[in-house]
């Protein structure tokens, strides 16, 4: 019972990391320019919206466990994408 726990969760999170990368890669795609053609308004939008997801994921998935220490990691690299 505790495996199928933690595949669900797991599972969750690869959704809502999914789903996160679909948006930020829709942002891009719609425009039909990458992260470097965006104004900087444009960049500030997608850097508040990434703030927004990850307080929520932290909040959902704390670091105390597994499934929390690896959304944190996905999350910082995201976050290392956004900043270069």
């Amino acid at each position: 019972m505790e495996r199928t726990g933690r595949t669900s969760k797991l599972f969750l999170i690869i959704l809502l990391l999914s789903m996160t990368a679909m948006t930020m890669s829709g942002c891009v795609y719609v425009n039909n320019r990458d992260w470097d053609d965006m104004t900087p308004e444009e960049q500030e939008e997608v850097r508040q919206n990434f703030e927004e997801e990850r307080k929520e994921l932290e909040e959902d998935f704390p670091n105390d466990r597994a499934a929390g220490r690896f959304t944190s990691y996905i999350l910082d690299k995201v976050e290392e994408g956004i900043d270069d």
